[in-house]
């Protein structure tokens, strides 16, 4: 099978985890997840304390920011954003230094729906285990935070 045809088997695959929500009540969809995980990454989820208001200082991010860092739309990421605020899963609150700015948090509930949502990558990760022998899963793994690294 061609790599074209592998990596789109594997994404229907990881698409019917997604899509089969039935053991999971406080489901969030793929690109809820994204996001949410975006705003983890940038450790979004400490609020704003002391000087300063971008990455370095520490006090969650701007919507330039997930911008940035998903490669994507400013206008997309603003309509994310805000419906994930009205599902109580980020809180967001003005700059101190910059009254156009806003700094974007994690709510707990989110955090907490982020860590039931990461059991559909960890059935997965059980899954190709079981498939491969230790050395094809280390090599597999090295090859993926290659890819991950590169893109």
């Amino acid at each position: 099978m061609s790599l074209t045809n592998s990596l789109d088997q594997f994404h229907r695959y990881l698409t019917c985890l997604w899509t089969d929500i039935s053991d999971r009540p406080n489901a969030l969809t793929c690109s809820e997840y994204g996001y949410l995980r975006a705003i983890e990454r940038l450790d979004g989820d400490k609020l704003a304390q002391g000087e300063g208001c971008r990455r370095s200082d520490g006090h969650g991010h701007h919507l330039q920011d997930i911008v940035e860092l998903l490669k994507i739309k400013k206008a997309s990421a603003s309509v994310a954003v805000t419906k994930l605020e009205k599902r109580g899963l980020i809180e967001r609150f003005q700059c101190q230094h910059d009254a156009r700015a806003q700094h974007i948090v994690l709510t707990e509930k989110a955090r907490k729906y982020l860590r039931e949502e990461e059991a559909i990558y960890k059935t997965s990760a059980k899954d190709i285990a079981k498939v491969l022998t230790v050395d094809e899963l280390k090599a597999f793994e090295a090859s993926l935070a290659k890819i991950n690294k590169a893109l």
